[in-house]
This record gives C-alpha cells, structure tokens and sequence, in this order.
C-alpha cells in the first residue's frame, strides 16, 4: 500500500469530507433541533447525507493505507446510501415538489411534475441500488466463508437494531402509566426545542428514531384510546364498514357513499332547517371517511373550514386531536398538548403536522361540500373500539358594513366539547 505525492492535498480534501459529514450527521442526530427548519426530509435522509460524505472522507484518509478489501467496503456503503435516498424520494410519504426548465433552439418548456419526478428518482434509486447490490456480492465473493457469516449477522443485528431496539419507546422506571409518560414526552419535546422547528412537513420526521417523541405518543395515545370506556349513559353510533372506498374529490356521489352513517348537524340562523348540514361517515377498516354536505354556504372565496374534533379529554397532557378540511381542500391536523412545568400550572400547546397520511378535497357545485380521509392507525381510531367526538362547520365570517369583523358563522354541528358524540367503527 503506498501513497501518492498528492497526498497532503487528498487528506485535506478527505477532512473537509468528513467535517461536512459529522456536520450533517449531528443535525440529523438531534442535536441542534432548532437548525431543522428548513429541513424537508426525515431524520434518517439527513443522516443517510451525513454518513456519504463521512465514509467518502474516511474513503480518502485511509486511501494507501488500508487494505482494499476496507476501501471496497467502504464504497458499498457509500453505495447503498446513494441508492436510499433517491428511494425516500420516489417512495416516501409526503408530499414533492419537483421544478425546473429544459430549452430548445429558443424555447423553454417548464414543468412541475411530481410524478415525473418521483419516477426519475425511482429509477435512479433501482439502478444505484442494484450496482451497489453487485459490489457487495462482489465482495462477499472474495471473502471466506467465515467473513461472509460473520457480515450478514452483523447486517442482521444492525437491522434488528435500526428497526427494533433504536425506535422503541424508553423504559423509564419512575413512570407510572401512559398518562405520565404523555406528559413526559411532551415535556422534554418542549424543553429540548423540538417544537420550535418551522417546517411543513409531518411532524415525525423531526426525531430522530432514537428520540422520536412525536412518533411515541402517537403510541401511547394510541393504547389509551384502545382502554377508553364508554360512559354508561352514552349512546353510541356505529360507523358502517363498506367495501367500496369513496374517491376524495369533494364530489360526493351518492353511490360510493351508500351506507354510511348520516349525521345531520344542528341547524343555526345561517344554516336554517332547509338548508341544514350534514355528514356522512364511514369506514374500510383502514381510513375513516368523513363527507360535509353545507347547502347554506354558496360562497366560493372566503373562510370555509368542516372540522371533526376526537380524543376529546384522553388524558390531562392529551385534549384532543382534530382534522380540518378548508375550501382548497387543504388539510390540517392538530394536537391539543399540556405539560408540566415544575411548580408552575401546566402549560398548553398546539402541536402542528402531526399528521402524514390525512387526505382531503373541497368543490362548490352550486354549495360547498368537503370531503376527508384519516388514517385509523396514525389517528390511533381502532374499529370496534367507541370513541368521543363532534363536528361542526364554519362558513365565511360575519362582517359590519365597513368589512370589519364581527363574528365567526357557525354553519351546523354536532355534539361539542362538552358533550361529545360516541361513536364506534363497526369491525370488518
């Protein structure tokens, strides 16, 4: 193994490599929260970076001085990095947003293709991936059959500890049940800045796997819902399962709805008894579909919003989770948190974006009409299990003749806060 004349300009070159890895690998460790605002991809993607240019500068280092069975290691994982993040990009949840121009004698065609975009990238992710695939069959060929034993187990273990020990929630011994451990995680997700990020995408993709507090009370709130008890004096409505899954348009079509449960909301002054709201709902067992029918809104600009609230009062650290579906068909989920604060009264926040999976559309075909889908395993709504909740529907807001205004335009609900609705997914 020998080394070239140009070897003080390589080490400098494999330094900064490196530095720029540790760099990019401690923002998606965790340890500078408030430096992700800009951040538009999960933890793990930014780490994936990290580890590229640090293996590439590690690559450079030791280049002369280590055996090149090492350096070929090293490239098959540079490799295999190389190939998973174009995969997020073309699989991942989320949503993508692709740009950019290509001229021609003269004339320029833009476009913004997330289709398109997704594919190129999902090429790319299948070719790098089966080069890197090759390289390390590659190797493994060159290698005995004890080093080739030896580096699937470490691959398995690195797998079992990637997917199963590092996401698991912690086992504090002084936490006495869900309820603390909500309050726990909300309290540190506050004190180590993690909520003072500015980015729009879910919220998990801030944590990482191994301090990822979004994602851990999703889990416990999840398992509290599952313990709820119906109040004996409730009357609970069955969500009907159907096989037939509506189409999210906004469009709501009597056929794929036939079924579900019909909900008519309490007429208001604005939404009188002939032109009530109402909503249907229902369920295939994996999402709840929730359709808004509000036949006094016939306005197409200004503030319209269908809005269902759950979990109402979970836990003292959980109020409640709700879903807003808004006139563009714009989709919003939020997160009713307290926490403790010393001996201080708890504090509350609202936690944005904790949803990745909520789909939702609006139309005005002569009114407004919304339409919503929520992922039961990410809202933590298990069929068969009742739960409390109300809806209501906002239409534009009341204004004095000099457009102030004046108050907000309530266009029907049903149930409240204080006196929510009970109702249960029917079971498959």
């Amino acid at each position: 193994m020998t080394r070239s004349a140009d070897s003080p300009s390589k080490d400098i070159f494999g330094a900064i490599a490196l530095l720029t890895g540790l760099g990019i690998g401690a923002l998606g460790a965790g340890f500078f929260p408030a430096a992700l605002g800009g951040a538009h991809a999960p933890m793990w993607v930014l780490l994936s970076a990290g580890g590229i240019f640090a293996l590439a500068g590690i690559s450079i280092l030791t280049q002369g001085r280590m055996p090149r069975e090492v350096q070929a290691f090293l490239g098959n994982c540079m490799l295999t990095l190389f190939a998973l993040i174009p995969a997020w990009i073309a699989w991942g949840g989320g949503r993508r947003s692709f740009s950019g121009s290509a001229g021609f004698l003269g004339f320029a065609i833009g476009f913004d293709a997330a289709d398109i975009g997704r594919s190129v990238f999902a090429l790319s992710a299948l070719i790098v991936g089966l080069i890197a695939l090759v390289a390390w069959l590659s190797w493994l060929a060159k290698m005995a059959w004890a080093v080739r034993l030896g580096v699937l187990a470490a691959a398995a273990a690195m797998l079992y500890l990637l997917l199963e020990i590092v996401p698991a929630e912690p086992r504090w011994p002084d936490i006495a049940d869900d309820h603390a451990r909500l309050g726990r995680y909300a309290l540190l997700a506050e004190d180590e800045g993690w909520l003072r990020h500015k980015g729009s995408e879910p919220a998990h993709w801030y944590y990482p796997p191994w301090r990822n507090f979004e994602q851990w009370t999703k889990a416990t709130r999840s398992r509290l819902a599952a313990a709820r008890s119906t109040p004996p004096e409730a009357t609970v409505l069955t969500i009907p399962h159907i096989t037939t899954t509506p189409t999210i348009d906004g469009a709501i079509n009597g056929d794929e709805w036939r079924g579900a449960l019909r909900l008519p909301l309490a007429p208001t002054a604005l939404a009188p008894e002939a032109l009530a709201s109402s909503v249907l709902l229902a369920s295939d067992g994996r999402f709840l579909y929730l359709a808004a029918d509000a036949p006094a809104d016939t306005t197409a600009t200004g503030f319209d919003q269908f809005r269902i609230w759950y979990h109402i009062g979970l836990s003292p650290w959980l109020d409640n989770e709700r879903a807003f579906v808004d006139r563009s068909g714009g989709v919003s989920v939020l997160r009713a948190t307290r926490f403790p604060w010393g001996d201080y009264p708890p504090r509350s926040r609202t936690d944005w974006h904790i949803y990745e999976n909520a789909r939702g559309a609006a139309s005005m075909n002569g009114h407004r009409r919304f339409e919503l889908a929520i992922d039961l395993a990410e809202a933590g709504i298990a069929p068969g299990v009742a739960f409390p909740a109300w809806l209501e529907i906002e239409g534009d807001p009341l204004r004095d003749t000099a457009g102030k205004f004046k108050s907000r335009s309530d266009l029907g609900r049903a149930g409240s806060h204080t006196a929510p609705l009970w109702l249960r997914i029917a079971a498959p």
